[in-house]
């Protein structure tokens, strides 16, 4: 299987993230809403573009992940949307994976998107297409 994860929707483009992976898996616990205030933003660098590692500008972005135990050969499809009208946001993560691979892998998903409104209403969908 050819590997091209994808990013779409309202994700900035040519984002590598840098952090203590271990470290921010036990912080998170189910918070994958990062911003200026959660205490664990300043863990969080970002190279937009090749550019020089940076900590995130939270006064014009928002991180979102969701950590996500796939199979080792895995493709991600991640695609965030916003409904100002329902203040919401919704991240939706396709994975596409090999169903013969019995190794399971870690991955947390960070994505990097324009700053919300803190009462928009963060949901995930989530889906899995298994290949032979």
């Amino acid at each position: 299987m050819d590997i091209n994860n994808e990013d779409k929707g309202w994700i900035e483009e040519n984002v590598i993230f840098y952090n203590n992976n271990a470290y921010l898996s036990n912080l998170l616990k189910g918070n994958y809403v990062v911003t200026a205030s959660s205490p664990f933003a300043s863990q969080i660098k970002v190279s937009i573009d090749g550019g020089p590692v940076k900590p995130v500008d939270y006064s014009n972005y928002t991180v979102l992940c969701y950590p996500i135990l796939s199979h080792c050969n895995a493709q991600f499809v991640r695609d965030v949307s916003f409904n100002s009208v329902n203040q919401t946001v919704e991240y939706s993560i396709t994975v596409t994976q090999c169903a013969q691979c019995e190794e399971e892998r870690f991955t947390e998903n960070f994505v990097l998107v324009p700053k919300f409104p803190s009462n928009y209403n963060v949901t995930y969908d989530i889906s899995y297409v298994n290949l032979e």
